[in-house]
């Protein structure tokens, strides 16, 4: 294959890659959404849908560096010189998406304390309950033994 060819391919395999972290953008924007309104089903199909986007690019990023071995390091600067614009797109996408991964994850784990303090409210209240509404076991007054 030639030069022209082979960095075009690995062009067009970074812009497929962006054009992933940008949908992933998108779904993490939806996410944060559902998990404001405490929709976990939608969360739940998000974190598919997501998983679904990661597994392509893990697939494009292969196919990225199995090309980038066949180029000799000077038509690797050449390559970089001339993606720079679309390694600090990638780049930029990848905080923002970092970021919002950081703000989804303090949102479930706020859910999660309050749903622990509502547990332990309730085992308080049913240790509480337990002292008013028991019953002791009747036994026979007939023993077992005879």
């Amino acid at each position: 294959m030639n030069l022209k060819k082979q960095t075009q391919l690995i062009l067009n395999n970074l812009e497929e890659e962006e054009s992933c972290f940008s949908d992933l953008m998108i779904k993490l924007s939806e996410q944060k959404k559902a998990i404001e309104s405490q929709n976990e089903e939608r969360v739940l199909q998000i974190i598919k849908e997501k998983s679904a986007l990661i597994e392509k690019f893990k697939n494009l990023e292969n196919e990225v560096e199995t090309h980038l071995q066949l180029l000799s390091p000077k038509d690797m600067e050449d390559l970089a010189q001339e993606g720079r614009v679309l390694k600090e797109s990638i780049e930029s996408l990848l905080e923002k998406i970092i970021r919002l991964e950081e703000e989804c994850e303090k949102g479930i784990s706020s859910k999660m304390q309050d749903i622990g303090k509502r547990i332990l409210g309730l085992q308080k209240g049913k240790k509480i309950g337990e002292g008013y509404g028991r019953y002791q076991k009747i036994r026979p007054l007939i023993s077992k033994k005879i």
